[in-house]
């Protein structure tokens, strides 16, 4: 495929993925504190330091990268998740659920990739680096990002001994959802040498996946997560389509169908769509947020990182129970292989 077309096809993407018609979704309707039972279902206890616009200057081995850094004010040596964005978006519009998880004792990094903040930059860099390209830069950001990790504390001194880069998770939304994936061993298939190639990282002791992609374009297929092992929690929703890719929202679960059995979690949520409404991703978009949404997508991963970075194992229990389809009447279910 030319990189020309790529790109258009990317803005047909971008300029069509709100507009589909949606099914009917059933709202959530539950007794009082009939939620309770969930856990990490309320906010954390711990305050939430966020520092913005990091400058991470480029090296001989690498590029400059931006950052955004998120960790508690109290206490030292949490777990480390990096977070990657979804394609045009950028590090600053997740805060809703990265600053939930850093309330409960994590430390968060999310980069800038090439294809960040713009529609321009994005399509520049399809144009210059292809699909492939771009899917092996945001590979390679992490890998300096954890090998070089004492650069980011020397940068912001409030870090220091903040992360335990023994427990490690990788996570991310929609394509920075198979960023993600890639370091539990998902493959993306190189057109040119028509080869998968493998990213997986022993170091990662997690995968969340936010909605994450089915096949796309041709890097993406329908072998790419048949490797994929590292205990992974994915979502996804049923408004989670568009006009020209994912006409139903079930082809986000491919990760989760395909990969290998065992820690491998799929959270379906009712009328839930890419963007939660506008709650991550594209806060600009003039739709109702889905607040209902956010708090089981929150709730549900945060028990998943406690359960495999903290070794919680009254989270683990209840992610593979099945109870959260009874105690929300089915407006979010969260499947277990």
């Amino acid at each position: 495929m030319s990189r020309p077309l790529i790109a258009l096809i990317l803005g047909i993407f971008m300029l069509g993925c709100s507009e589909p018609e949606l099914p009917a979704a059933n709202p959530l309707s539950v007794e009082p504190g009939q939620l309770s039972q969930i856990p990490y279902l309320q906010q954390g206890q711990l305050t939430v330091v966020t520092e913005r616009d990091l400058i991470l200057p480029a090296s001989e081995d690498y590029r400059e990268l931006t950052l955004s850094v998120f960790y508690p004010q109290q206490g030292d040596q949490y777990p480390i998740i990096f977070f990657s964005h979804g394609n045009w978006s950028s590090k600053d519009k997740y805060d809703k659920v990265i600053q939930y998880w850093v309330s409960h004792g994590y430390v968060v990094v999310a980069p800038n990739h090439l294809d960040c903040c713009s529609r321009v930059r994005g399509i520049l860099n399809s144009l210059r680096y292809g699909n492939f390209g771009l899917i092996e830069h945001r590979v390679k950001d992490f890998n300096y990002l954890i090998n070089q990790y004492s650069l980011v504390e020397q940068l912001l001194p409030g870090l220091k001994d903040k992360a335990d880069l023994n427990h490690i998770a990788l996570a991310g939304h929609s394509f920075g959802a198979f960023t993600a994936q890639q370091f539990g061993g998902a493959g993306s298939f190189n057109t040119d040498n028509k080869s998968y190639h493998f990213y997986q990282d022993g170091r990662v002791k997690a995968i969340v996946a936010l909605s994450p992609p089915g096949p796309m374009f041709d890097e993406i297929t329908t072998q790419s997560w048949q490797q994929l092992s590292t205990p992974t929690f994915n979502s996804t929703g049923t408004w989670d389509i568009d006009k020209y890719f994912f006409t139903e929202w079930q082809l986000h679960q491919m990760a989760f169908d395909t990969a290998l059995a065992g820690n491998n979690y799929m959270l379906v949520t009712q009328g839930a769509d890419h963007y939660l409404g506008n709650l991550i991703c594209r806060p600009e978009r003039d739709v109702a947020p889905q607040q209902d949404a956010l708090m089981l997508l929150n709730a549900t991963s945060t028990a998943f990182l406690a359960a495999y970075l903290k070794q919680d194992q009254q989270a683990k229990a209840f992610l593979q129970s099945g109870e959260l389809r009874d105690i929300t009447s089915g407006f979010s279910v969260l499947e277990y292989r």
